[in-house]
């Protein structure tokens, strides 16, 4: 799974990385480098526009309509299932997002030891995520909020953790987007990058109060 990512650019680079234009309804103010998002937050994403990408903002965690409560948190979908799984298949069809990150966290069963998992040293492109959208009734009002695709993790990454978030090769950016395309098109689309690193990080990461580039420099000191 994937609870925990990190973003360290700010919207002047994702707006130029995916030639996006920002969203009218949303202030550029909004946008800041975060080193631990968490579940519930407002998160930036890329949507197809009018003959264009989008940069806009929407919900991490979908609430299913089949829970009573609003915490319920659908914060992944399986790749695998996607396109069948009630909950997933409509907005997979038509509401397809890629969701940017510089990198995510996983902990490693069992003494649950933190991990930064991100592109190589020298590889300065961002990590786009695959993401999806879905309306959500949170407190009475219908919340725009996603969901990020996951996939088996790649052999590399499987002893810290058996699933990774599926990325999509920026020569697929404007087909994943486009809600015209067949499902089974847009499911061979979705990639579990083989090229990811993980370093192992300090304990400040597990509570979301801590934000800062500290939280992702490689712990020495660890066995």
């Amino acid at each position: 799974m994937c609870g925990r990512y990190v973003l360290a650019d700010d919207i002047s680079v994702l707006k130029a990385e995916f030639d996006a234009d920002l969203d009218p309804a949303v202030a550029e103010q909004q946008y800041r480098p975060n080193f631990n998002v968490a579940p519930g937050s407002n998160l930036p994403v890329i949507a197809v526009g009018t003959g264009t990408r989008v940069l806009t903002q929407v919900r991490w965690g979908i609430v299913p309509k089949w829970s009573k409560k609003s915490s319920t948190l659908l914060i992944n979908a399986r790749g695998e299932s996607v396109a069948e799984k009630v909950t997933f298949a409509r907005s997979f069809a038509t509401r397809r997002i890629l969701i940017p990150a510089s990198g995510y966290y996983e902990w490693k069963r069992p003494a649950k030891d933190p991990y930064f998992i991100s592109p190589p040293a020298g590889d300065s492109r961002i990590m786009p995520m695959a993401g999806l959208i879905a309306d959500s009734v949170i407190d009475g009002q219908v919340v725009c909020t996603c969901a990020i695709i996951t996939l088996a993790a790649a052999p590399n990454l499987e002893p810290i953790h058996e699933r990774m978030p599926a990325c999509i090769s920026s020569k697929n950016w404007d087909a994943w987007l486009d809600p015209s395309i067949d499902v089974q098109a847009a499911l061979d689309l979705l990639v579990a990058r083989t090229d990811l690193q993980a370093i192992p990080v300090g304990r400040a990461v597990n509570s979301v109060r801590n934000n800062s580039p500290v939280l992702i420099e490689e712990l020495r000191n660890a066995d």
